[in-house]
C-alpha cells in the first residue's frame, strides 16, 4: 500500500491530471489568470463585481471561478454560478465547463452531466475540454459504462480527443485491471495522428505493473522506446515497483543503474521503492547498505523511506539495526511518526520482549502521538501470548475510552486470549459483543471454540454457528 501510495503521488505529479489543466483551463492563457491570496479576497472581488454598473460579462465572472478553483474550493464557485444565473448573467461554454469540473470534483458528476444537458438546450457547443472534464469525473467514480457512452457521443459530435482525453481513459483503464482495453486505446490515438507522449506510455506501463504483469509492461516500454519517446524516471520507477513486487529485484536494480546510466536523477521515491524490493526479498542489510548510500549522495529520506527499511529489518529479526535507524531518525529532522512507533512495538512484541514493547508505547504517547487500533492490537496479543490476559483486557477496555473503536481483527485477539486461557465465559461475552458490532470470527478464533469440550459451556458452542452465519 505505501508504494502504490508513492507511485500515485508521482503519476499526479506528472501526468498533471488533470489538476492544472482542468484548474485553468477556463483563463486561457496565463497572463489572463487572476490570483487572489484567499477565498475571502475573491469573495470580496466578486461582491465588488456585483455592484459595478452595468454588471461585468461573463468572462471577468470566469476568470474569477478559475481562480477559486485553484484554491480548491468547488462548492463556492457552485454557489456563485447560482448567484449569477439568479441576476440574469447569461452563461457561456466556459463558465458552464467550469462548474461542470466543480460537480466533478465534488464527486456528482450526474450534476455534471446534467449541465451538459443544458448546454445543448442553450444551442451551445461543448468543447473537447467539457467532454474530457466530463470522462474523468466518470472515470473517478469507475463508472466505465457511462465514460463509453460519452466517448462516443463526442466522436458522433465531430469532437477529436486529445492527449488529456486519452490519458483520463488510459489511466482509469489501467488502474482497473483493463490495461489490454487501454493499449487498445493508445494503438488508437497513433490511428488518428494524436501522438502518444511520455505519460500516456507511463500510465499504461503502470497499469500492467499494477497486475503483476511485467512482461506487458515491458513491451509497452520497448514500444515506447522504439517510437522516440523518451522514458522519465516515473517510468523507470513504475518497472522497478513492478520488479519488486513479483520479487525479481535484480532486474529492479538493473534498471536503477540504466536510470543512472541515462543521466537520469532518480528521487526519494524511485530510492524507496529499492529499498522497499530488497526488503521484499529478504535483503534487509542490502537495503540499508542502499539507504547508506543515497543519504551520502545528498537524497534526504522521507518517513516512508525510514518506515519501508525499518519494517524490512524488524520482519528479519534485524531487531538491534532497527533500533539504531530508529535513533537516527530521532536526531534528523524526519521524526518518528505513529506508524513507525507501531512497527517497533509489534517486532518487539512478536519477540517476546513486552515490557519494551510497553516502554514504547508510553513514550509514542509522551511524544503526543496517539496510538490507532493496529498499535494495541499488536501489544494486546503481546500480553495475551503472556499470560497477562487481565492487564490485556483492560488495555482493549482502554483502547475505546481512548477514542480507539476496536477492529474486527482487535476482537478476534482479545477472545483468542481468553479461550487460550480456559476463560470461555468471557470469550462468549466478548463474541456476541463482536458480532453485535457487525464483525464475525475469524478461522482461528473459530477452531478454538471448536476445541472446547461440549460439556464446559454448550453455550459457547453454539456461538460457532452464528458466527459462521454472521
Amino acid at each position: 500500500m505505501i508504494f502504490r501510495a508513492l507511485v500515485k503521488f508521482r503519476l499526479q505529479q506528472q501526468i498533471g491530471i488533470m489538476g492544472f489543466f482542468f484548474s485553468s483551463f477556463s483563463s486561457g492563457s496565463g497572463h489572463n489568470k487572476v490570483w487572489f491570496k484567499d477565498k475571502d479576497d475573491a469573495l470580496a472581488s466578486f461582491r465588488l463585481m456585483l455592484l459595478r454598473k452595468p454588471l461585468p460579462c461573463i468572462v471577468e465572472f470566469s476568470k474569477l471561478f478559475s481562480s477559486i478553483v485553484r484554491m480548491g474550493h468547488y462548492e463556492t464557485v457552485v454557489y456563485l454560478s447560482k448567484e449569477i444565473e439568479f441576476l440574469g448573467i447569461e452563461q457561456d461554454i466556459h463558465s458552464l465547463s467550469i462548474l461542470i469540473n466543480c460537480f466533478c470534483h465534488l464527486h456528482r458528476v450526474d450534476f455534471g452531466l446534467s449541465v451538459l444537458s443544458k448546454i445543448l438546450k442553450l444551442g451551445l457547443e461543448p468543447s473537447i475540454v467539457t467532454f474530457t472534464t466530463l470522462l474523468n469525473g466518470l472515470c473517478m467514480e469507475g463508472k466505465m459504462d457511462q465514460v463509453m457512452m460519452l466517448y462516443d457521443d463526442m466522436l458522433v459530435r465531430g469532437l477529436q480527443p486529445n492527449v488529456y482525453t486519452y490519458n483520463v481513459i488510459i489511466n482509469s483503464l489501467s488502474k482497473s485491471g483493463k490495461a489490454n482495453e487501454a493499449l487498445g486505446f493508445l494503438k488508437q490515438m497513433e490511428k488518428v495522428g494524436c501522438v502518444p507522449n511520455v505519460v500516456n506510455y507511463s500510465t499504461l506501463i503502470d497499469g500492467y505493473c499494477l497486475r503483476g504483469q511485467m512482461d506487458e509492461a515491458r513491451s509497452v516500454f520497448d514500444l515506447m522506446v522504439s517510437k522516440g519517446c523518451t522514458p522519465n524516471v516515473y517510468t523507470y520507477t513504475s518497472l522497478m515497483n513492478g520488479y519488486c513486487k513479483i520479487e525479481r529485484i535484480e532486474e529492479a536494480v538493473q534498471l536503477l543503474d540504466e536510470t543512472l546510466r541515462k543521466g537520469l536523477v532518480p528521487d526519494i521515491v524511485t530510492f524507496t521503492t529499492i529499498i522497499s524490493g530488497l526488503c521484499r526479498a529478504g535483503r534487509p542489510l542490502a537495503a540499508q547498505q542502499l539507504f547508506r548510500y543515497i543519504c551520502a549522495h545528498g537524497h534526504t529520506p522521507n518517513i516512508m523511506t525510514y518506515g519501508v527499511l525499518l519494517d524490512g529489518l524488524c520482519k528479519h529479526g534485524n531487531l538491534e539495526e532497527a533500533f539504531a535507524l530508529f535513533q537516527e531518525m530521532q536526531r534528523s529532522t524526519v521524526k518518528p511518526n505513529l506508524v513507525i512507533y507501531t512497527i517497533l512495538i509489534d517486532s518487539l512484541c512478536k519477540c517476546g520482549k513486552i515490557k519494551d514493547g510497553k516502554e514504547l508505547f508510553s513514550r509514542l504517547i509522551d511524544e503526543g502521538l496517539k496510538p490507532n487500533v493496529y498499535t494495541y492490537t499488536a501489544l494486546v496479543g503481546a500480553l495475551c501470548k503472556e499470560g497477562l490476559i487481565i492487564e490485556a483486557h483492560k488495555l482493549f477496555r482502554k483502547m475505546e475510552e481512548d477514542g480507539c473503536t476496536p477492529d474486527k481483527c482487535a476482537y478476534n485477539v482479545i477472545i483468542q486470549g481468553f479461550l487460550q486461557h480456559k476463560d470461555p465465559s468471557m470469550a462468549r461475552q466478548l463474541v456476541e459483543e463482536m458480532v453485535n458490532r457487525g464483525f464475525s470470527a475469524d478461522a482461528a478464533t473459530r477452531a478454538l471454540l471448536n476445541d472446547f469440550p461440549t460439556n464446559d459451556i454448550p453455550a459457547l458452542k453454539t456461538l460457532i454457528g452464528f458466527c459462521e452465519d454472521h
